[in-house]
């Protein structure tokens, strides 16, 4: 495994993160698997879980919490505040300092922690940047219950406010092959003293063949995702099919070492429900494309 210094504070991030989250929090998902694959990340050299105060219910923290008891030591767990369940599953957001406070108390309580050196406001609007906001996540770090402050967002604007309010140490944004555009940003973050961090490197597998063949309800589960949240992107990976023809590395495999070879992030997100698929994740960590097929895929690139 390959490590990198965060830029905000003493942390060494492992270069691939495991996010616990989606069908490895679900319920059809069994609590000895999810902590198979916890268990076999950490056997890999992975020091780095992100989770969230929503996810899969409220059910990922507390099976992460579970998955790493008596295995804290020298890990990273960070979180997210902002998303709340409403009835039904319903999510909705709520950026008030009392919620802020209280998904923070819940989630250390969740992941059996006292401190949380990653903690995340999640999918902000432009007008959660307020001084409301900033004092409580001011009061929670002088507490010692959190260390870095960022933002997780996909949105451009929000992106920009999260940079220019200097409030904030870390920005959690998307990148991967289908969001090449996406290096800039990273590029002028990183210059700017802001540590980042890769959430969806692996782009959802659309680009894999595998990703088409049904295995059972698992399969349904993400194809029904993907055609719901992802439509346009799933359409978009088509043009990267070219990746599945190596005769040595899996499209997947491809795809993450070109999200790994740009040096502006911390740590690259991965989500996985299976010890074999991790370790084909795992093996591409130090794999360095051809130039020729890196050229080929920045020219594939589709500007959003």
């Amino acid at each position: 495994m390959i490590y990198r210094q965060l830029i905000n504070g003493q942390l060494s991030l492992s270069e691939l993160g495991m996010g616990c989250a989606s069908y490895w929090g679900n319920r059809l998902f069994s609590t000895r698997q999810a902590h198979q694959v916890v268990h076999r990340a950490i056997d890999g050299g992975i020091n780095y879980f992100d989770t969230g105060h929503s996810y899969s219910g409220g059910l990922a923290e507390q099976r992460l919490g579970q998955a790493l008891k008596g295995r804290h030591e020298g890990l990273v767990i960070s979180s997210k505040a902002g998303t709340r369940n409403g009835h039904f599953g319903r999510l909705y957001k709520d950026f008030s300092p009392e919620w802020i406070r209280q998904s923070c108390e819940s989630s250390l309580r969740h992941l059996k922690v006292d401190h949380l050196p990653l903690f995340f406001l999640h999918g902000p609007n432009p007008e959660d940047f307020n001084d409301s906001t900033y004092q409580v996540l001011a009061e929670l770090r002088q507490a010692g219950k959190i260390g870095l402050a960022g933002v997780n967002t996909f949105n451009d604007h929000i992106i920009q406010l999260t940079a220019e309010c200097q409030q904030f140490q870390c920005v959690m944004l998307d990148y991967n092959i289908l969001t090449q555009q996406r290096a800039t940003t990273m590029a002028a973050l990183h210059t700017a003293g802001m540590d980042v961090l890769v959430a969806g490197a692996l782009a959802g597998g659309l680009y894999d063949r595998r990703f088409k063949q049904f295995k059972g309800i698992k399969s349904l589960w993400y194809w029904l995702r993907a055609w719901k949240n992802n439509r346009s992107l799933w359409q978009q990976a088509q043009q990267f099919d070219f990746l599945n023809g190596h005769d040595q590395y899996t499209a997947t495999q491809l795809a993450l070492a070109f999200a790994l070879g740009n040096p502006h992030f911390a740590s690259a997100l991965i989500g996985t429900t299976s010890i074999a698929h991790l370790d084909e994740l795992l093996a591409a960590v130090e794999l360095e494309l051809p130039e020729s097929l890196l050229t080929r895929i920045q020219a594939t690139s589709t500007p959003r």
